[in-house]
C-alpha cells in the first residue's frame, strides 16, 4: 500500500488540518479602533496563516538543527507566491493575532520577517496571519547563509529549511495525521527520507523554492556534480542522501527573462 508516496502527498499530510480548520477572518476587524498603535489588517477570508505555536515549533527546530547552517544567524520567514507567478500589488502585511491583542511584524524589501519568541502569544493560541488569501501567497521559513552569491544554494541551509518546515507541519497537523505519515516513511525524520532518485525510478527529493525561474540547476561537492530536476521557479534536491555534505553548492541557472507576446511581435 502506497509503495511510491509523491512529494506532494507526503507535505500534504504534513500541513493538513489545523490551517483548513481555522475559523475564517471576516471578523478579524473587531478589535479594530481598540488600540490607535495597532496596524490592523482588513478582514479577508481565508487568509495565509500559521498558528503561533507551530512558529515556536520551527524556531525550536531551528536551534536544535542550528549546526547544519551555523552561519545562518536567526530564522527567518518569507512571503511568496504560490505556483510561478512574480509577486505584484502592494507589499504584504503580517501580524500576530489572538483574541486580546495584535501585533504588527516587520517585513523587509524581500519581504522576510522574524518571529520573536513569546510566551503570551504561545498560550493565547495566537496566528500568524497574512492579509493575502492562501490561494495566492504563503509563508515559508527561509534559510540562507550570508553572502553566498545569487545563484547559489547551499545544501546544510536546505535540509535545515526542510526540519523547520516538517516541525510546523507537524505541529498543524492532527495526531492521526502525524501518525499515518510516520507508519508511510518508516520514519518520524520525515526530511531523511528524501534521498533522491531510487533504485527503482521514483523521485524522492526535496523541493526548495527560488526567487525566479530556473532552467538548470547542478549539486557540487568537490569532484562531485549532479543534474537536479528543476521545474518553473523550484529545483529539487536529495537532503536525505547523507552522502552529500552540507557544504555540498546549488548552482542554478536562471532561466532568461520572458518576453511580453506584443514585445515579441513588434520586433518580428
Amino acid at each position: 500500500m502506497m509503495k511510491r508516496l509523491s512529494v506532494a502527498a507526503v507535505l500534504g499530510l504534513a500541513c493538513c488540518c489545523g490551517i483548513a480548520g481555522a475559523q475564517d477572518t471576516e471578523d478579524e476587524g473587531k478589535d479594530a479602533g481598540k488600540d490607535p498603535g495597532t496596524v490592523h489588517i482588513n478582514a479577508i477570508k481565508n487568509p495565509e496563516r500559521w498558528t503561533y505555536r507551530a512558529i515556536a515549533a520551527g524556531l525550536d527546530m531551528f536551534d536544535a538543527q542550528h549546526a547544519l547552517a551555523p552561519n545562518v544567524p536567526q530564522l527567518l520567514f518569507k512571503v511568496d507566491t504560490r505556483g510561478d507567478k512574480a509577486w505584484s500589488g502592494e507589499a504584504p502585511l503580517a501580524r500576530i493575532a489572538a483574541d486580546d491583542f495584535s501585533i504588527p511584524l516587520t517585513l523587509d524589501g524581500e519581504r522576510r520577517f522574524a518571529v520573536a519568541r513569546s510566551q503570551a502569544a504561545y498560550d493565547a493560541k495566537a496566528e500568524l496571519v497574512l492579509n493575502r488569501k492562501k490561494r495566492d501567497a504563503r509563508v515559508m521559513p527561509w534559510v540562507r547563509t550570508p553572502g553566498l552569491p545569487d545563484n547559489q544554494r547551499r545544501l546544510g541551509d536546505i535540509r535545515l529549511d526542510c526540519r523547520v518546515m516538517i516541525a510546523m507541519g507537524k505541529e498543524e497537523a492532527p495526531f492521526w495525521a502525524v501518525g499515518l505519515v510516520n507508519g508511510v516513511l518508516l520514519t518520524t525524520d520525515w526530511c531523511s527520507w528524501f534521498k533522491g532518485f531510487t533504485p527503482k525510478g521514483g523521485d524522492r527529493s526535496w523541493p526548495h523554492h527560488v526567487d525566479a525561474k530556473l532552467a538548470a540547476a547542478t549539486l557540487r561537492d568537490g569532484e562531485r556534480s549532479l543534474a537536479l530536476k528543476v521545474r518553473g521557479k523550484s529545483f529539487s534536491a536529495p537532503i536525505g542522501d547523507t552522502s552529500w555534505s552540507n557544504d555540498a553548492i546549488v548552482e542554478l541557472e536562471y532561466a532568461p527573462p520572458e518576453v511580453p507576446e506584443a514585445v515579441a511581435a513588434a520586433k518580428e
